[in-house]
């Protein structure tokens, strides 16, 4: 804890090729420059010793940001394409793909849409950005990087494609079965087959947002047999069978 300081001087001083500058962009104003330390020029061993264990520090750790940078930039380097469209290109468009309520994970499934589409380009911005005429009534942005597109090949389609549902930027998937209900910390929760994935990729979904976002969707009696409600109509959770002694 005590060379973290420096640590993150060094990283906050450390050049970035994209924003091509160094501490001025997060304090507005450039660092304080180091005196390079000059062995006997303290007045005590102590504070000798410390400058100069704070230099050894501060070069290892630039040392290592260089490495990591360099480290980086070759792991970007290779699975990096060059690609490169024109207006009136036709193009694949990328979409996030997830379930409902597990966004923060991607299913294993290989058969859902990975791509929208084709449209068509309509104008290039900048180096590597392209507006796209998505359907009226879409709520995306219509201008995405280069990497969330790809070729198409073969006959373009004589009219606008409609883009799949979109929930927070991301593709919502169609319900296909539920297969089986479950009480789990207080709450009701149902596993959810969807449309194009394997049964495999099959996801537990908390009950009641499922049925705020699938309102036309049909859950069958079936799946909660132990459920009791009172007169008000509130849901009461399973109730544990008897044990006799």
């Amino acid at each position: 804890m005590d060379w973290l300081a420096w640590a993150e001087y060094c990283y906050n001083t450390s050049y970035h090729t994209a924003l091509r500058a160094t501490f001025e962009v997060v304090y507005g104003r450039p660092p304080l420059a180091l005196l390079p330390h000059t062995t006997g020029a303290a007045q005590t061993d102590a504070t000798d010793t410390l400058l100069r264990d704070r230099d050894s520090f501060l070069t290892d750790v630039r040392e290592h940001l260089l490495q990591a940078r360099q480290h980086a930039k070759h792991y970007y380097d290779v699975h990096h394409r060059e690609l490169e469209f024109v207006v009136g290109d036709w193009v694949w468009l990328r979409l996030l793909h997830r379930p409902t309520h597990s966004l923060e994970r991607r299913p294993k499934g290989k058969l859902g849409p990975r791509y929208a589409g084709p449209f068509q380009v309509i104008e290039r911005i900048g180096q590597v950005a392209y507006r796209l005429p998505l359907p009226e009534g879409s709520r995306h942005h219509n201008v995405f990087h280069v990497g969330l597109l790809k070729p198409f090949h073969g006959d373009p389609p004589a009219s606008t494609p409609p883009l799949p549902p979109i929930h927070d930027g991301r593709v919502v998937l169609t319900p296909a079965r539920v297969r089986r209900a479950r009480f789990q910390h207080g709450a009701w929760e149902i596993l959810v087959e969807w449309q194009g994935l394997p049964p495999d990729d099959a996801t537990w979904e908390p009950r009641e947002s499922f049925v705020e976002r699938y309102p036309d969707f049909q859950l069958e009696d079936e799946l909660f047999p132990e459920e009791r409600r009172d007169v008000m109509g509130q849901a009461q959770p399973p109730q544990a069978p008897n044990r006799r002694r």
